[in-house]
């Protein structure tokens, strides 16, 4: 019952930044709990935790958005602009997330070894941040992309962008698995996502300031912002299909209603991952130009196909009125 309180899907549709203080507030106890309760495994179960408080929001959110395909079966192209509501949803609980992972990895200190007082409660930055300080090696490290994207004399642009894109596609099948077979399972990908985000952004501000990780977080926005869209279409996905699977009942053509609105949603999420990865990896050869490029496709896509769903939703208000 607390969990459906601070988590209902009304408060969500009517203040959706709400849940950018609800990510961010859940994640600082759930840290808190997992490392008292297991310190050594507090790096995932922090974000097992959250995953937890979300899961009454998501089987809520998927249920009501797989009577929308079918509501709307008339409507082309209008399944993106009423997905938008559960994008609003994911976004604000990623950012605060993030921002969660961020602060606390700046305020914890790196261990507790000469702590005194207060200082013992806190958890140690090197405990909840385990399994991210490992990626954080790997990448700093350059072992994974190294001889494709990174290596003078073997890396190449097809060779860069066709890991990127292969990684994050492994990325967004996860999503679609994670979210059918739980409903809330999404948001642990995102949540790992968010911490390893939030660790890089901590250690940038710690190592030189706050402006540095401003920079930081900046530079991710270009492809982060494609990718992490992908990844959410991805989870709506497997919502949708989840929630039509449990129902016990059917609309005439319900079932061929979903399955066709999600493999154009799986079509729009590879496109946008596509979209992304080539971003990155232009990105990455300082092909500036290529990578505007990019950026504008990936604005342009959304915004035509967000032109239908705004004018069945202004007739929908105006069908009201009368």
């Amino acid at each position: 019952m607390v969990l459906e309180s601070i988590t209902s899907l009304n408060l969500a549709e009517k203040h959706p930044i709400a849940l950018f203080f609800t990510a961010f507030i859940m994640t600082t106890i759930a840290m808190f709990v997992s490392y008292k309760l297991f310190p050594s495994s507090s790096a995932v179960l922090t974000i097992a935790f959250v995953t937890i408080v979300f899961m009454p929001l998501m089987h809520n959110m998927f249920k009501k958005e797989e009577i929308k395909e079918v509501d709307e079966k008339d409507i082309p192209f209008a399944f993106i602009a009423t997905h938008f509501n559960v994008i609003h949803i994911y976004s604000w609980i990623f950012i605060g997330m993030i921002v969660a992972y961020t602060f606390w990895g700046v305020a914890l200190p790196d261990n507790n070894e000469n702590c005194t007082s207060f200082g013992c409660f806190l958890p140690a930055k090197q405990d909840v941040f385990l399994e991210q300080y490992r990626v954080h090696g790997k990448i700093t490290g350059k072992i994974v992309g190294e001889t494709e994207c990174f290596n003078e004399k073997s890396k190449s642009f097809g060779s860069c962008f066709e890991l990127i894109f292969v990684n994050n596609s492994w990325v967004m099948v996860l999503a679609i698995i994670f979210s059918l077979i739980w409903g809330a399972g999404a948001i642990f990908l995102l949540g790992w996502n968010a911490s390893v985000i939030g660790l890089f952004l901590a250690m940038e501000i710690t190592a030189k300031s706050l402006d540095a990780g401003i920079v930081r977080a900046l530079g991710y926005l270009p492809h982060g912002i494609p990718e992490i869209m992908a990844y959410f279409i991805a989870a709506i996905i497997g919502g949708i299909i989840s929630a039509a699977i449990s129902k016990k009942t059917f609309q005439p053509h319900e079932l061929r209603i979903v399955a066709i609105d999600t493999c154009l949603l799986l079509l729009l999420a590879t496109i946008t991952l596509f979209i992304g990865a080539f971003i990155e990896t232009a990105s990455i050869f300082n092909y500036f130009d290529a990578a505007l490029g990019g950026i504008i496709a990936f604005a342009a896509l959304f915004f035509i196909l967000y032109i239908p769903g705004v004018r069945y939703k202004i007739n929908k208000i105006r069908k009201e009125k009368i």
